[in-house]
């Protein structure tokens, strides 16, 4: 389907508690994924991001955030340890009011004590993973779902991550790592969703695409998937009953997707991807502070 213009996107979402004339509701939705660390942006010539200072300014300029989901499919982070950069990031992420955020691989890179912080601290979700620091613990990332209200709706949300994303790491980290097979959870999940009322169903993928597309195929009842890690842009498309998509690399993206709802539970979508600039968008002023301050920080260390 062709993708609304940018105004009238922004007027749903403002408008997303009101129902749609056609006795059902519609939500925006707005993803994200892979930034890799881009706390900052770069002019690189053949490899330009726009960094999550441009991102966080366009975000800053919604009238009504609280009435929109704000998501993440993971790999926020740096690959290499950096916590100084880490701290950063999530903070801006929950200055901006992002609802859930997928464990990614790339999010392990301070550590498993470091990555058990960040689980007590930001919204970070990983519903098939247990982690097991060391032989006296194992501890299960995310239990139960989560619900919010949005549109009028209840919307549930849960987060998968696929063992084949930690394929080439040590094995002295794998062997701390339990992970259950997405599908059986995903089916779990969904169960227990539908027990609490959700009446639409968002999971967070963090692994490859024919892994997602898979699941999508065997598992019913998940409306919409947000797909991390191979960096990817995929254009929304229906597989299954699912609508499947991921706004690509180094956070360059921000998926804006509206769906409308209807009475007979029929889900209808637009989608259209927003691409920040380096050299076109404005910097939001409070995460260049960060920047600043984090920049001074590394000056301090060397």
């Amino acid at each position: 389907m062709k993708a609304l213009p940018a105004a009238l996107v922004l007027a749903v979402a403002a408008l997303s508690l009101s129902a749609n004339g056609n006795g059902g509701h519609t939500l925006t939705i707005l993803y994200s994924s892979s930034l890799n660390g881009n706390l900052d942006g770069c002019d690189c010539k053949g490899h330009p991001r726009g960094g999550l200072v441009k991102r966080a300014a366009w975000l800053r300029k919604l009238e009504h955030p609280q009435q929109v989901l704000l998501i993440d499919a993971g790999d926020l982070l740096d690959p290499y340890p950096d916590r100084d950069l880490a701290v950063a990031i999530f903070d801006t992420y929950v200055e901006l009011g992002y609802t859930a955020i997928a464990l990614g691989d790339q999010e392990f890179a301070n550590g498993l004590d470091s990555l058990l912080e960040y689980r007590e601290r930001y919204p970070l979700m990983a519903h098939n993973l247990t982690l097991c620091p060391d032989e006296n613990r194992c501890i299960f990332f995310s239990t139960t779902p989560h619900i919010v209200e949005r549109a009028g709706i209840r919307i549930g949300l849960f987060a998968l991550i696929d063992p084949e994303v930690f394929a080439l790491y040590p094995a002295e980290l794998k062997k701390k790592l339990k992970i259950q097979n997405p599908d059986a959870t995903a089916r779990n999940q969904l169960a227990c969703l539908a027990e609490q009322g959700a009446l639409l169903n968002v999971a967070l993928f963090h692994g490859p695409y024919q892994a997602a597309k898979e699941l999508a195929e065997t598992v019913a009842g998940i409306d919409v998937l947000v797909l991390a890690h191979e960096q990817q842009l995929i254009e929304p498309s229906r597989v299954g009953g699912t609508i499947l998509t991921s706004p690509g690399e180094d956070g360059n993206r921000l998926g804006i997707l509206t769906l409308e709802i209807r009475a007979e539970g029929r889900v209808e979508y637009h989608n259209r991807f927003r691409l920040f600039s380096w050299q076109d968008d404005p910097d939001d002023p409070a995460v260049r502070r960060r920047i600043d301050e984090y920049k001074h920080k590394l000056r301090e260390q060397l």
